[in-house]
């Protein structure tokens, strides 16, 4: 055996957990050539076995070999986080503060690192051009009426190649047996595909192909898009589109682009299982698509990550993990509606998936796309100054208009009626014309639950969580008070626990009340509830807005999901029953989230050739955030938002970062001051460090919260100034957590 063969390897290891640090490991002889840069491993830790990725195979190690322990076992071979990835994720923990170890497996879905297994399942595709499936219909018996129903159902629509269907879905869907589509299998019209899965998808997606004419804007942006794709460089474009203008029908052709190119197209969107029309529309332009979101079990992303890594499908949507797919020759990314928060997690580690998403673009060269009808100031910002490149769409395609908007001033309504209203009379009005026209209307409520807060009228005792500082909300169907951030439920008191009154008061509206209101005052109306206490189980989503689709409601009530990218043509009516919660909240951001909120649910009315109404209610309609939302005016609102934040150094002019301690309250007190005054001493400027001072929400989950906000001109100053009390970063004890929050998004 030669010198080299001989030569001591190691692996240099980030393990699953909130460390920095990298650990050194002997290769034993036996996994010599199994571990690789990107390879899956198991180590010994302390006394226990870990999980962790190797990031560099090298013959040096700075620790003496009495120190350097073996590692145990390696993942599968053909299991490896491809260099890009390995790239893309260090840049990511260098950036987010975060261990390298923790955003790989952020990266890696849990089902592969703990190596579940997957089962076979058949699909169905249409094999034969139309025209000749079109012929063997008409020799079929007229009584073979599942023979028909297959034929109808695959010459509904004419893309090649065909889309593929779960078999079991399908059969299911048609109402026939699988013996049905033998004659058809066996003449070489429709194919069997066995595929392994961890579980057969439940909902086939009905083909709906449309020719659509491009407008002048849309075929300009395409044209810019187009071309950076054949230039085959890293290109930004922030595409700028009031709702309803056809940015999804740009995405889609550029995506088409991207295939004929031999490329791979990554599309995230704010939350997958809200959003089935545009997976479907996807899927019948790439042929098949990989979903990825947060109702997957492990198993399925698993085989979702291991199909990607075999190069089965080049198509990937969606949520913000998406953003780590294993897609060779990458060429396109899609940020859908690249403004929504839900893109950034709120937990360890605490990355963006759209920032993320631009720097996976510029490394490996691809175009992105930021699309939005109301984008993020940064987004803004960045194609204001040439960083992206900026693509607008004014007009809604064939005629569509942007839907007439009424607002409602609920302090002078209160004035008029002596009484606190959750629907105006106005908004009443037109949701009784509507059901007249036999239309749809969506109602949009950000409040769950029957009544917000239970307070005393003898004391002014408010019931609180036993865990959070936060009101409990009582849940009428369920006979409970519950905190909605601890999930704490306790039965509802018939006397104030504080003085013992009778006198208990429930007030606030949440959509379970509104659900109640509306029963009463539109006894015929047919109403869908849609919140998360409506929603829980699998496939709740898609099944829901299926059955709003097909007109088997009348009425979509809602919280935040009920605003996202929908398209349903019947839909005329919306209406919004507090726009303006939110602004008086301590976060810079208020204004602005308000205006994205109440100018995404107006655009979901008006879609097809009806025209569209709103009627917003609002107790400060003369606030700009409302004002320009009612005239779907972002430019203006942008201008007059942009002038508060430049003289404060707020985002996009300057960058943040907010640290949060929690714990007992003592201590986290004093370690949030030890960490004030350590950053204090190298911020160069007064002002740039922010607290610490007790949280919004100062209790929750039984933990006593302090944070600081940490300002900087640049991510290298802001980084140096965090340097200073970087000791403290890594604490997270039973009574203790510190955490940091780069370009947080919650100030709460």
């Amino acid at each position: 055996m030669s010198a080299v063969q001989n030569q001591t390897e190691y692996a240099v290891v980030a393990v699953e957990a909130p460390l920095t640090t990298l650990y050194h490991y002997r290769i034993p002889e036996n996994l010599r050539g199994a571990v690789l840069p990107g390879s899956r491993v198991f180590a010994p830790f302390g006394g226990r076995k870990i999980r962790g990725f190797c990031v560099e195979v090298t013959a040096a190690c700075p620790l003496p070999a009495s120190r350097v322990r073996d590692l145990l076992a390696a993942g599968p071979e053909g299991e490896i986080v491809s260099a890009e990835l390995l790239k893309l994720t260090r840049w990511a923990a260098d950036y987010y503060h975060c261990g390298w170890g923790a955003m790989l497996a952020a990266a890696v879905p849990a089902g592969v690192r703990k190596n579940q297994q997957v089962r076979e399942y058949f699909f169905v595709r249409r094999v034969a051009p139309t025209a000749e499936l079109s012929a063997f219909k008409q020799t079929v018996r007229a009584n073979a009426k599942g023979q028909l129903a297959v034929c109808d159902f695959f010459l509904r629509d004419s893309v090649e190649p065909s889309p593929e269907f779960s078999q079991s879905a399908l059969c299911a869907e048609l109402g026939i047996t699988t013996a049905t589509l033998k004659p058809l299998v066996e003449k070489k019209l429709l194919a069997v595909i066995a595929k392994k899965y961890a579980r057969p998808p439940t909902t086939v997606i009905t083909p709906a192909a449309k020719n659509i004419a491009l407008t002048d804007e849309q075929q300009t942006a395409l044209t810019q898009i187009t071309a950076a794709l054949d230039a085959g460089k890293f290109a930004p474009f922030l595409l700028y589109g009031i709702t309803g203008s056809g940015k999804t029908e740009v995405y889609l052709r550029a995506m088409r682009r991207a295939l004929d190119q031999h490329k791979t197209v990554l599309i995230l969107v704010p939350e997958i299982s809200l959003t089935p029309q545009t997976v479907g529309r996807f899927q019948l332009v790439a042929g098949e698509v990989v979903s990825l979101h947060s109702h997957l079990a492990d198993s399925e992303r698993a085989e979702a990550w291991r199909r990607l890594c075999a190069g089965e499908v080049r198509v990937v949507v969606g949520a913000r993990s998406a953003v780590f797919s294993p897609l060779p020759h990458l060429g396109l990314i899609i940020v859908d509606e690249e403004h929504e928060h839900t893109f950034k997690q709120e937990s360890y580690p605490r990355y963006h998936g759209r920032d993320v998403a631009v720097m996976r673009a510029s490394a490996e060269n691809a175009v992105i796309i930021l699309g939005s009808a109301t984008p993020s100031l940064e987004s803004w910002h960045n194609a204001r100054r040439g960083k992206y490149e900026l693509l607008t769409l004014t007009e809604r395609p064939g005629g569509a208009r942007v839907p007439q908007t009424t607002v409602v001033d609920l302090a002078e309504e209160f004035r008029e009626v002596q009484k606190s209203v959750t629907f105006s009379r106005a908004l009443l009005r037109e949701l009784a014309a509507c059901l007249d026209r036999r239309e749809q209307a969506i109602i949009f409520l950000n409040r769950r639950g029957f009544n917000t807060e239970v307070r005393c009228k003898n004391c002014g005792e408010n019931l609180t969580c036993e865990n959070c500082a936060i009101s409990l909300t009582y849940h009428r169907d369920e006979k409970l008070l519950r905190c909605h951030y601890c999930d704490y439920a306790t039965a509802p008191p018939t006397l104030c626990p504080l003085c013992g009154s009778a006198a208990l008061q429930f007030t606030g509206t949440g959509t379970e009340r509104a659900e109640k209101i509306i029963g009463e005052l539109l006894p015929t109306a047919r109403l869908l509830r849609m919140d998360s206490d409506t929603m829980s189980g699998r496939d709740a989503h898609g099944k829901a807005l299926t059955a709003f689709a097909a007109g088997e409601y009348d009425i979509l009530l809602g919280t935040q999901m009920v605003t996202k990218g929908f398209d349903f043509p019947r839909v005329t009516l919306v209406g919004v029953l507090a726009a303006d919660g939110a602004i008086n909240l301590p976060d810079f951001r208020a204004a602005e989230k308000t205006f994205q909120l109440i100018t995404q649910v107006i655009g979901r009315a008006g879609r097809a050739d009806k025209a569209g109404r709103a009627i917003i209610q609002a107790f400060q309609p003369e606030h700009y955030s409302v004002r320009c939302a009612l005239g779907q005016n972002f430019d203006e609102f942008a201008q007059i938002e942009l002038a508060t934040r430049e003289p404060l150094a707020y985002p996009p002019f300057g960058r943040l970062a907010r640290i949060v301690v929690s714990g007992d309250q003592v201590t986290a007190r004093a370690t949030a001051d030890e960490i004030g005054a350590a950053l204090k001493t190298v911020a160069p400027k007064p002002g740039q460090i922010l607290g610490p001072a007790p949280c919004v929400l100062e209790k929750l989950q039984g933990a006593y919260r302090f944070h600081l906000l940490v300002k900087a001109p640049s991510p290298t100053e802001l980084r140096r100034i965090l340097a200073a009390a970087a000791k403290f970063y890594a604490i997270n004890q039973e009574r203790l957590q510190v955490g940091v929050d780069i370009d947080p998004l919650s100030m709460m």
